[in-house]
């Protein structure tokens, strides 16, 4: 009985094994430039599966780039210029990128980074229950983070000038954790929608720098 026992446990180690081994080995990394396999990102994302890397090469990419399935990592290589990422499913990782038209957007997908991008008249918006994004380490230049019904998000180590509103936090969405971003040069830094009175010191937000904005903190029931 016991050497029975022991064959058993050896061969569901070893069917751990094999499935750990087998779904490592099934991603891939797809590389995106004039020379590559891919000559855009959107083909790439066509042709990826769940866990994929998406690599791109230095350039120009025209297309918003639409993302519907899996969980997808994007990297740039020396900040490719890309018009935008649209997340309609699926979650992934933004890393790398110069973003200088329709920003990155996120309609009920999951979760992701959004990290070491450079935004340029457009910026981050997302839209339902992602739960838990990280946004970090971005600047942002005529643009805003948006929120609306959202959950858990994390905003750290940003930089946000010369936009209408940097941080809006719209409707039906948690408060995000803030902590260590600079909003400068803004009409208004950060604004809370829904909220009737002074928030006061939030207990989520830290370590922020406000830098000649109009307002720092604004609240109540203006429309994004």
């Amino acid at each position: 009985m016991k050497t029975n026992k022991k064959i058993a446990l050896i061969l569901v180690i070893l069917a751990l094994f094999l499935i750990t081994v087998s779904s490592t080995a099934s991603a891939a990394t797809l590389n995106v430039g004039s020379k590559e396999e891919y000559k855009t990102i959107q083909s790439a994302v066509n042709a990826a599966q769940d866990g994929d890397t998406i690599k791109v090469a230095h350039g120009t990419y025209n297309e918003n780039v639409e993302v519907n399935k899996g969980e997808l990592t994007f990297l740039g290589t020396e900040y490719p210029n890309v018009d935008g990422f649209s997340f309609k499913g699926g979650s992934g990782e933004i890393n790398g990128f110069t973003i200088q038209k329709d920003g990155v957007s996120t309609d009920y997908a999951g979760g992701g980074v959004i990290r070491n991008n450079y935004f340029y008249n457009c910026g981050i918006s997302l839209n339902g229950l992602t739960g838990g994004a990280a946004i970090t380490n971005n600047q942002i230049t005529n643009g805003s983070i948006s929120l609306y019904d959202t959950r858990e998000e994390n905003i750290t180590g940003n930089t946000i000038s010369n936009s209408s509103t940097g941080l809006y936090v719209g409707d039906l969405a948690w408060i995000p954790t803030v902590t260590n971003n600079t909003f400068k040069n803004c009409d208004t830094a950060v604004y809370l929608y829904g909220w009737e009175q002074d928030p006061g010191k939030l207990p989520s937000f830290s370590s922020n720098k406000y830098i000649n904005n109009k307002v720092n903190i604004g609240w109540g029931t203006k429309p994004f």
